[in-house]
């Protein structure tokens, strides 16, 4: 008898410990295994063994630091790291509790294209309980590009896969910012990050998307510069109450009813001022009830040539163009025999630009002053320019005007020099002026500059009664302001108040025509400049 109740004791605490295994092997600890060759860290939700229900997915691709095969560096940043540090990835939403499936990829090799994350998909799909209608993909630096490059128009199914994206401190992806407009309008949505310090365009993207579909985009500016994912993929931080985790276990692509037609889109229409011998058509087709659609590219008005080399595909590009007006219509076509058209027009020699900007640099000199240069290949009507400035990329000054040469077919080439670069991040653009008042901007250049002087002095120049001074300073100081002439006879004396950014103030004081010298003098700087009284 006592051999019998030891005996179901025995059994009673083995089946207690293996309950307690089952348990511990069911709350939500996440494990390495590879997908489709890559590393990966899967974490499943607690009850995912015990129910046949589908969950939203949550998949992270790193930077280009952590890749290759040592897959403790899938740890370093992103939702496996604080998985690893204990958290159940559980959150309220809507007033539900919601547990995603979350896996961390970990690329063999850099930059991975958009038929290759497609595979890895696949396969997450082939093992995983997957809502379709909730698949959220996220990444920093090169992984928030993984995936924005993912949707950017290679393939109808690609762009229509994915639910939502958070892309942290991507670059821009290859296929041009503009078709991620396709994204918000297969109903995708984003969330943007980057450094005030490492801007990257993503406030483009974001403006793109949003333009196409009203609020399918969404925008943070920190402050740093490529830095500081964990601050974001820590589940605790937040945004207006808004969680990375929370916003994209919102996001649900709504579920097509009905045969509905498919949608062509062929892009933006073009006009270049000089003669393309080519072009590249870049289309857009999809359907929405998620059929096999077929594409056709014809040219229905234009001069002789334009050839389409490969009709039925998205991406391609006609060839043998000549001086005129060409349209291309994009024909697409789903199983049941339902039809969709856009065209194109392309004005090939036809547009008149006032500015064709082919050049700007910017770059720290020696004397820690920074050099800008442009140059134009063609000025039809040019104004001028306007040089502006901003160390946030947010706000930006002006700097100075430029007059533009106003007509001219070959150009012209133009600097200035920024006496007072501040340390650390510059950036700098042109705004170009049209005779018609009408603008354009150029790209931003930026200058990673060293410290120099606290002050400096823009322009000086002289007219009856009076002269003027155009300067940049740091802070507010006193400076003893005199001049000279080329005598070096001092002319002028005065204690000046300088405020810091950039000014202009006047004295009154009648100069002759003449070369003259500025100085202006402060316990600790020492600031010369000559000018001319004409």
């Amino acid at each position: 008898m006592k051999s019998y109740v030891y005996a179901t004791s025995r059994c009673f605490a083995l089946v207690l410990f293996l309950t307690a295994l089952v348990a511990q092997k069911s709350f939500s600890q996440q494990f390495l295994t590879t997908i489709d060759g890559w590393n990966a860290y899967v974490h499943l939700p607690a009850d995912y063994d015990r129910t046949s229900m589908q969950y939203p997915l949550i998949c992270f691709i790193p930077g280009t630091g952590e890749c290759g095969t040592s897959a403790a560096k899938l740890l370093t940043y992103g939702p496996s790291k604080f998985i690893a540090e204990g958290s159940t990835m559980t959150f309220t939403v809507n007033g539900k509790t919601e547990t995603p499936i979350v896996i961390s990829l970990q690329p063999v090799a850099l930059w991975p294209n958009a038929a290759t994350l497609n595979r890895k998909l696949d396969s997450i799909m082939a093992r995983y309980r997957v809502d379709r209608q909730r698949v959220h993909v996220t990444g920093l630096s090169m992984g928030g590009w993984s995936w924005d490059n993912f949707v950017d128009n290679y393939s109808p199914a690609y762009t229509s896969r994915i639910t939502s994206i958070v892309s942290l401190s991507a670059p821009e992806p290859d296929n041009t910012v503009s078709n991620m407009r396709f994204y918000a309008l297969g109903g995708g949505t984003a969330w943007f990050f980057e450094g005030n310090q490492d801007l990257r365009g993503n406030d483009k993207i974001r403006d793109t998307m949003n333009a196409y579909v009203q609020g399918s985009a969404r925008y943070t500016l920190y402050a740093g510069g490529h830095c500081c994912w964990n601050t974001f993929y820590n589940p605790s931080w937040t945004e207006n109450g808004e969680s990375i985790y929370t916003w994209m276990l919102k996001q649900r692509k709504t579920l097509i009813s009905g045969p509905l037609p498919p949608e062509a889109d062929a892009g933006d229409d073009f006009g270049s001022p000089i003669i393309l011998s080519t072009f590249g058509l870049r289309g857009y087709g999809n359907d929405p009830n998620g059929l096999p659609v077929t594409f056709s590219w014809s040219k229905v008005a234009g001069p002789a040539g334009g050839a389409v080399a490969t009709p039925n595909v998205l991406q391609t590009s006609v060839t043998g163009l000549s001086f005129g007006t060409y349209r291309y219509e994009l024909k697409v076509s789903n199983t049941l025999g339902l039809v969709a058209r856009d065209t194109i027009t392309i004005d090939n020699g036809n547009v008149v630009l006032p500015v064709v900007l082919v050049d700007f640099t910017a770059k720290q000199a020696p004397n820690k002053t920074v050099e800008l240069h442009w140059q134009t290949n063609a000025e039809i009507g040019n104004a001028g320019f306007i040089l502006e400035k901003s160390t946030d990329g947010q706000l930006f000054s002006e700097l100075c005007q430029l007059a533009g040469k106003g007509s001219s077919t070959v150009g012209a080439k133009y600097n200035f020099i920024d006496l007072l670069p501040q340390p650390g991040l510059n950036m700098y653009r042109l705004k170009m002026l049209d005779g018609d008042r009408t603008f354009s901007y150029s790209k931003i250049v930026t200058v990673q500059a060293k410290a120099s002087n606290s002050i400096g002095v823009i322009a000086a120049y002289a007219n009856d009664n009076s002269f003027h001074i155009k300067t940049m300073s740091y802070q507010d100081e006193d400076y003893n302001l005199t001049i000279v002439d080329a005598a070096g006879k001092k002319l002028y004396s005065s204690v000046t108040k300088i405020a810091a950014g950039i000014h202009t103030f006047s004295k009154p004081f009648n100069l002759p025509r003449g070369i003259y010298y500025l100085n202006l003098r402060s316990q600790t700087k020492n600031i010369s400049k000559a000018f001319i009284r004409e």
